[in-house]
C-alpha cells in the first residue's frame, strides 16, 4: 500500500476514532449512504455479490437496503459470502455491517472472518477489535427482529482491496452451517484505480 493511501487511511481511522457515539454516528452515515446508492445506483450497479453455494434466494437481495430477505448458502463449513467492488475501485475499508438474512430469525452468523483481496485468490484476514471466539455467546447482531444487524470497526492499517469475503469458522446460532445474510454495507475511503 502506498504511503498516501496509508496516511488516507490513518486520518480517517484517527477521525472516526473521535466520536462519542460512533453507533449513532454509523446510523446516520449509512442511512445517508443507502439513500445515495439507491438513488445513484452508480456503485452498486458495479458491484457483485455471490456464495460460496446456492442457497434460498438469490445473491443480488443483499444489495436491496429497504426489505431483509431470506438469502443464503448452503448448509456447508467453510461457506462464504464475497463481495466485488469491480475492477475500477479499491477500498480502504475502516467498518462494516452485516444484515442477518432468514426471515424466521434462525441460523444467525456467530463465528466469522472480514477477509479482503486484490485477486480473489490470496486472502487477507482484517481484524476487528470484536472478538467473537465463545460459540455460546449472543450473537453479536442487535434488533430488529428477524433481520438483525451488526456494525464493526476493522483495525486500521489493513490495506486497500478489491473483493471482500465473510468466511464462516464455525456453527451459527442453530447449530448448523450455513451463512444468511440479508445486507452488507463496507465503509471507508474508495479509491478509483
Amino acid at each position: 500500500m502506498s504511503q498516501e493511501c496509508h496516511s488516507m487511511l490513518q486520518e480517517c481511522h484517527n477521525q472516526v476514532t473521535k466520536v462519542p457515539d460512533l453507533l449513532t454516528e454509523w446510523k446516520r452515515f449509512s442511512q445517508f449512504w443507502r439513500d445515495m446508492c439507491l438513488e445513484k445506483r452508480s456503485l452498486i450497479s458495479k458491484t457483485y455479490c455471490y456464495p460460496s453455494s446456492d442457497g434460498p434466494g438469490k445473491a443480488s437481495d443483499i444489495f436491496n437496503y429497504r426489505n431483509g430477505t431470506t438469502s443464503g448458502t448452503q448448509e456447508t463449513k467453510g461457506s462464504w459470502w464475497c463481495i466485488d467492488l469491480g475492477k475500477n475501485y479499491l477500498l480502504g475499508i475502516t467498518h462494516y455491517a452485516l444484515r442477518h438474512g432468514r426471515s424466521d430469525g434462525e441460523s444467525i452468523l456467530r463465528q466469522w472472518q472480514l477477509q479482503g483481496s486484490t485477486d480473489a485468490k490470496s486472502w487477507t484476514k482484517l481484524e476487528t477489535s470484536i472478538k467473537r471466539d465463545n460459540p455460546n455467546d449472543p450473537p453479536p447482531f442487535r434488533d430488529p427482529h428477524p433481520f438483525v444487524t451488526g456494525t464493526w470497526p476493522v483495525e486500521d492499517k489493513a490495506g486497500v482491496f478489491r473483493f471482500f469475503r465473510i468466511l464462516q469458522t464455525g456453527r451459527n446460532s442453530s447449530g448448523r452451517y450455513g451463512i444468511f445474510l440479508s445486507g452488507v454495507e463496507l465503509y471507508g475511503i474508495l479509491l478509483d484505480v
